[in-house]
């Protein structure tokens, strides 16, 4: 849960809440009904303390009454929680909080109630003629690398080359001591967890975001912070005053092809917080995982990394997973040396390292990566089109085409993600409802769709998504 108590002002709610008084019942009843709504859309954040009632009645233009009957409705419902001297804060209801429970990430619901058609995990297929020949590669060379003193283990040494080359091409020089080989993204993010967050240790993360990430930060005992994405990205110097507020051990942050909304954080933003960063202590850690799922037409210039020089409070975390194939657990983490040899020096660095035989495909693999990639963007970005072009004949549904990533993110104005989410599984359709990406179990009505399946897939889960909203009308 948001553990961090930041407040809101009152100048701020008429555009939080947007039109709420139209609508049938007492203007305080409708007010609670905007609030909760805010609350389960992610623009109004647990942990937030709201408004005294006077100020909030002055800035709506309603009198002080109104909003007293507001505030006693939600707390009725357990939205908010109010103590004598320090106000109301938002707070998530009891009948919601199993949401926050660790769960296994992207996979997690996979095969939920044996569905045909799973909707639950944004993976690409794999590229097979060639990594069948990059496994038959590496098989023949397997026995002289594993000879002893084999420098560096099999594999090893080239594929940090190649990953420090990409670093360097990409403007952050970038030498071997920065780098550190794990068996994937999640790995990484464990790794980070174990060294740098101990028992309500905060850690601020966009939100929606990776619901892997939160898992790794909830099992390691952290408090997690929302910072909200708007419909463009990210809010710089909102999350600069975030961080000032609530001075995490650590901020997550996916800006490139975001999971699951497909942003892109643009050059100027980047620039504003590589500046701001600077006056943090926390840990930044920068998700590339979905760096190269990019679907923009060529040429696009690839996206830079947020810093250019060595920082020591700024990680990357990358892998090949989405690029070439999630089966190939290499990942990897690019920090400043002495970040490097603190995790190094973590007995749980050897057992998330990736395996001899992963480290020789990957180092075949990554041979053929541009042509992979080619053939892997051209499919994507069919299959995205094809989606975009089925869901936009639908009215209770809204989203833009995101510039790459995996998956279309679904707003679907007065629907409960969850409920829909169960009356397709009973039709044959495994969906993720919205708030498995939030730290705070709100984004009720939000929804995630890979276009990862081939376009007839992708019409059996649309036809099966309508029948499951046709339904909801039917249903208590």
């Amino acid at each position: 849960m948001n553990s961090a108590v930041r407040h809101v002002p009152a100048s701020w709610f008429p555009r939080l809440l947007g039109d709420w008084r139209g609508g049938e019942g007492p203007l305080a009843r409708r007010l609670a009904v905007a609030v909760e709504k805010a609350v389960h859309d992610g623009r109004l954040p647990l942990g937030a303390r709201l408004p005294a009632e006077r100020l909030l009645a002055g800035e709506l233009g309603i009198a002080r009454g109104t909003v007293t009957a507001c505030y006693r409705i939600l707390r009725g419902e357990g939205l908010i929680t109010t103590r004598t001297g320090s106000g109301s804060t938002v707070s998530l209801p009891p009948r919601l909080r199993d949401r926050l429970s660790p769960w296994a990430g992207d996979r997690g619901l996979a095969g939920r109630g044996g569905a045909a058609l799973d909707l639950t995990v944004a993976e690409p297929a794999a590229p097979f003629d060639a990594l069948l020949r990059a496994v038959r590669a590496a098989a023949e060379t397997l026995p002289a690398a594993l000879s002893p003193g084999t420098a560096d283990g099999a594999g090893a040494s080239a594929l940090r080359t190649f990953i420090a080359d990409a670093y360097r091409a990409r403007g952050l020089p970038t030498l071997a001591e920065n780098l550190l080989l794990t068996s994937g993204a999640d790995a990484a993010l464990s790794l980070l967890a174990a060294a740098y967050l101990r028992q309500n240790s905060r850690v601020v993360v966009d939100s929606p975001t990776y619901p892997g990430a939160l898992a790794t930060f909830r099992a390691a005992g952290a408090r997690l912070v929302a910072q909200p994405l708007g419909p463009t990205g990210w809010d710089v110097a909102a999350l600069d005053r975030t961080l000032r507020a609530v001075r995490p051990s650590l901020t997550y942050l996916v800006p490139d092809f975001h999971n699951p909304t497909g942003l892109l954080m643009g050059e100027d933003e980047r620039g504003e917080l590589r500046h701001r960063l600077r006056d943090h202590d926390t840990l930044a850690v920068f998700d590339e995982t979905m760096r190269e799922i990019d679907l923009r037409p060529p040429p696009a210039p690839p996206p830079r990394p947020v810093t250019r020089t060595d920082v020591r409070n700024v990680v990357y975390v990358g892998s090949l997973g989405k690029s070439l194939w999630p089966g190939l657990r290499v990942g990897w983490i690019r920090a400043h040396p002495d970040v490097v040899r603190r995790l190094a020096a973590l007995p749980l660095a050897a057992a998330l390292a990736p395996s001899p035989l992963d480290r020789l495909v990957a180092t075949r693999l990554v041979d053929s990566l541009e042509d992979v990639l080619g053939r892997r963007r051209a499919q994507l970005r069919e299959q995205r089109d094809h989606l975009v072009s089925r869901l936009s004949a639908l009215p209770w549904c809204r989203f833009p085409t995101p510039q790459g990533g995996l998956s279309l993110w679904l707003e679907l104005p007065g629907v409960d993600s969850g409920r829909l989410a169960a009356l397709a599984a009973a039709r044959g359709l495994s969906l993720t409802p919205g708030f498995h990406f939030s730290p705070d179990g709100a984004l009720d009505h939000y929804l995630r769709l890979p276009f990862t399946l081939p376009p007839k897939a992708l019409d059996a889960a649309v036809d099966r998504l309508v029948e499951a909203h046709a339904a909801l009308a039917d249903t208590p």
